[in-house]
């Protein structure tokens, strides 16, 4: 019964690639957003250049708009922008689901074919048996690796640290920049009170010099 499976192996091939294609795609998902879960945790001195990058872009939100910003928009921005290979992250997850279906496709055009050509129904068994362990592989798959908890738990994590820890810290770093600042002017000031009667003299001393030289 199995071997007509290998008298159409491109046919067979095509079908348990896309359906591979379909889990790796889920997999790779998964990995990024429970790595970044983990390294979430010790976001102060985390190494993962993804939430490297998300602490820059807040710094730089918030100095350009000079106050506190909307985290929660911030982040589902930042998530949105996540890409592997040049692929959204979030697409990633359609990519799989349209790569399962096209397996599917492939294999009811297979089906199609075979029964076309004359063979039975306990003939092209196997690949009814492909299909349907397919979805189960893929259904299953999706609900153990869980890449939309995942990424509502990286959500959450993040949301937590920008606006409890980092938002904090930058705020203080703020007020005490604008203090230097006026400190630094203060100091300016009296530097120009002290240099003010000095230069003074030296006004006075040319005056008279030029006066000497008039009536001498």
């Amino acid at each position: 019964m199995f071997t007509i499976l290998s008298d159409h192996i491109i046919l067979t091939g095509l079908i348990l690639l896309f359906l591979l294609f379909s889990i790796i795609c889920q997999i790779i998902s998964a990995v990024i957003y429970q790595n970044m879960i983990n390294q979430a945790d010790n976001m102060s001195s985390t190494e993962n250049k993804l939430l490297k990058q998300c602490k820059q872009k807040y710094t730089s939100h918030y100095k350009l708009n000079g106050k506190m910003i909307n985290t929660s928009v911030f982040v589902d921005k930042f998530l949105q922008k996540i890409s592997v290979g040049g692929i959204y992250l979030f697409r990633l997850s359609h990519i799989s689901g349209q790569l399962m279906m096209l397996s599917v496709l492939i294999t009811g055009i297979t089906i199609c074919y075979l029964l076309s050509e004359g063979n039975s129904l306990f003939q092209i068994m196997p690949y009814y048996m492909i299909s349907i362990l397919g979805l189960y592989l893929y259904f299953s798959t999706s609900g153990i690796l869980g890449i939309q908890e995942k990424k509502d738990i990286l959500k959450t994590n993040l949301i937590d640290y920008l606006e409890n820890h980092y938002a904090p810290r930058l705020e203080i770093e703020k007020e005490n920049a604008l203090e230097e600042g006026i400190r630094k002017r203060e100091v300016y000031a009296k530097e120009l009170l002290k240099e003010e009667p000095e230069k003074k003299e030296n006004h006075a001393e040319e005056l008279e010099n030029l006066l000497e030289e008039f009536f001498a």
